[in-house]
């Protein structure tokens, strides 16, 4: 879009806050600083669970339920409150600028060392049904603009397979209907792969998507925006 046209459209529908709706930026800086923030320092250095630097509850084989292996994994967000309203302010409204402003704090999460690791950053494809429903792949915009960010290429790592609707299952149903859903697209020969997504739960999604990377032979670290 050119000058030109980008001065009408802000003059006719000016830039709001994603949050609290006003106008000037997409978040503001008061919406920013509420935001869920995960303590790096408090954190799982394995999963990336909030409250697991010292001992966590989703990872440890004595006391994980129904979770699926997924590491090692760090996220933003918790995913609630703002958190939670800005995911779905980008998925479901429409908003696509936001896919910046995800990817920007998704840099700033990764850790530098896992950058200069990474051949490449990588995303959880969104199923055609939602692809068909939005009019984008939501984790596509975001991974691309974080490339733009690091410099690291961007590539489709993932093709997906059938497995049923995630929204109406249980932790355990979610699980297992995630086994076998992706295939590793082999032919790009990447063997080191930064894997983004938008919200970890149960962890049964990336945890498949892990399984077929690592069949392929590629070893992947992952991020998200946020964890439930």
């Amino acid at each position: 879009m050119g000058f030109i046209a980008q001065s009408i459209c802000e003059t006719l529908w000016p830039t709001r806050c994603a949050l609290c709706d006003t106008p000037g930026k997409l978040l503001c800086p008061r919406c920013a600083r509420s935001l869920e923030f995960i303590d790096y320092y408090r954190a799982c250095p394995r999963c990336g669970s909030p409250w697991g630097s010292l001992q966590c509850d989703r990872c440890n084989p004595v006391t994980e339920r129904e979770l699926a292996d997924v590491s090692p994994c760090v996220s933003c967000f918790r995913y609630e409150g703002g958190a939670a309203l800005l995911v779905k302010t980008y998925k479901d409204k429409g908003e696509q600028r936001l896919a910046d402003v995800l990817a920007r704090f998704l840099a700033d999460v990764v850790d530098p060392a896992w950058k200069e690791w990474a051949q490449a950053v990588s995303y959880i494809p969104a199923t055609t049904k939602a692809r068909r429903r939005r009019g984008f792949d939501h984790m596509a915009l975001v991974a691309q603009s974080f490339s733009r960010m690091t410099g690291l290429p961007c590539a489709q790592t993932l093709e997906e397979c059938k497995a049923a609707d995630q929204r109406t299952l249980s932790r355990q149903e979610r699980i297992a209907n995630m086994q076998g859903k992706f295939q590793a697209i082999e032919a790009l020969g990447l063997n080191r792969v930064l894997l983004l997504d938008d919200v970890i739960t149960t962890g049964a999604t990336l945890s498949s998507a892990q399984c077929a990377l690592d069949r392929s032979r590629c070893s992947t670290r992952i991020a998200t925006i946020a964890r439930a």
